[in-house]
């Protein structure tokens, strides 16, 4: 498989989706405080990794203030996990928050429902944050996600193992989200012509379908999964960020909410590092607890994926054991930005203070430091990713 050291991966699985409606939420156990089973709460609490700047309130069934956070797509495979795991696990419990976590069919939606008011809380890739915000909405940038993880993969026989391969070759891309415009971009980046290459339009879901009938040669899609699908001894990948650097989906909330509830928007941010410490100390668990909402989830192949899942959670060493798990580089959002005005994906490029802030990731940076030391310690034992981050 040919593939660069670079570990700069975009998770761009929902690039292709179609803004549709969302799903119901699952809310959090409050039925099972309210039974009498609070001492095993307090226990699970008390597990809890360690601590941060500030702590949130002991929580308790009757005073929980209850909130909702809104996924950029459907349960499919280990990227929601993370949030299945925290609901069920309890990490937003312990900060006295009741959380809701619901899925939907696209960035878009997502966004569209944070700013409508349906949702507290969401995540989606930055691209639709930042349209939603130049449109005319109030939303502001809490923390990273996950690192963008888009790239082009091909069965090894159609011979694309370099950019410039791509030319005479028929390649899918999803006709909605940002990942067709970057791929181009990255091909006239590395010399090639993208006039030369049979762009064809596909639907989510059907890039494994149609790579292995050769329908198309390539697809542009979010390539962990598919990679896994197809069998990586046979699957060549070039992956977008080792040629055009951008940030992936991030975190955000309404302004209003920033201005009238911080210590509520400062509790789910807790909350929310915790669940992503599950995600490494708790992964049976978590496995568990988003198997139940996925009849077809395929436990032996998700595992594969879990080395660059890890890796896409948390930023560069150097800035994570400084500042930890969902810090915001100014220069990379800059750059972002740059990116996406120079492709046509954003209008204009504004001030970055007027839609992101740190200052949450800052005030629990003990415990965003720890986060991302777990998953630094995890890649360095069990597994083989980038120089990043390993």
């Amino acid at each position: 498989m040919t593939r660069s050291e670079s570990s700069r991966t975009e998770h761009g699985r929902d690039d292709g989706r179609r803004q549709c409606s969302v799903s119901g939420p699952r809310r959090t156990r409050r039925a099972f405080l309210a039974t009498g089973a609070a001492v095993a709460v307090g226990a699970l609490s008390g597990c809890q990794s360690g601590g941060g700047k500030t702590t949130g309130p002991t929580p308790t069934s009757d005073s929980m203030p209850s909130v909702s956070y809104r996924h950029r797509f459907g349960r499919s495979g280990l990227d929601p996990a993370v949030n299945d795991g925290g609901v069920e696990l309890g990490t937003w419990e312990s900060e006295g928050i009741d959380v809701s976590f619901g899925t939907s069919r696209g960035s878009q939606a997502a966004v569209q429902s944070v700013t409508a008011g349906e949702d507290e809380f969401g995540n989606a890739e930055i691209s639709a944050i930042l349209k939603q915000i130049q449109n005319g909405a109030s939303l502001t940038i809490l923390g990273q996600v996950i690192d963008a993880m888009s790239g082009v993969v091909s069965l090894s026989e159609t011979g694309i193992t370099e950019w410039q391969d791509m030319e005479g070759k028929t390649v899918g891309t999803y006709p909605f989200g940002v990942s067709g415009n970057l791929a181009r971009a990255a091909l006239a980046e590395r010399g090639g012509d993208p006039e030369k290459v049979n762009w064809r339009n596909m639907q989510p879901g059907s890039a494994t379908k149609l790579v292995r009938q050769g329908t198309v040669d390539a697809a542009v899609t979010y390539f962990p999964q598919l990679e896994v699908r197809l069998g990586k001894a046979n699957t060549n990948v070039l992956i977008l960020t080792d040629v055009i650097q951008y940030l992936g989906p991030a975190l955000f909330t309404r302004d209003e909410i920033l201005e009238n509830r911080p210590e509520m928007v400062n509790s789910f941010v807790r909350g929310w590092l915790k669940a992503h410490e599950k995600f490494v100390t708790n992964l049976d668990e978590v496995i568990a607890a988003t198997a139940a909402h996925q009849p077809e989830f395929d436990e032996t192949a998700a595992r594969k994926t879990l080395g660059p899942i890890y890796a896409s959670r948390v930023p560069p060493r150097d800035i994570g054991t400084e500042y930890g798990k969902g810090w915001t580089p100014e220069d990379e959002l800059e750059q972002t930005q740059a990116v996406f005005a120079e492709t046509g994906i954003l209008p204009e490029t504004r001030a970055l203070e007027t839609y992101y802030t740190n200052r949450f990731i800052e005030r629990n940076e003990d415990l965003a430091v720890e986060t991302a030391t777990l998953y630094y310690d995890e890649l360095s034992e069990n597994f083989e990713v980038g120089p990043n981050y390993v």
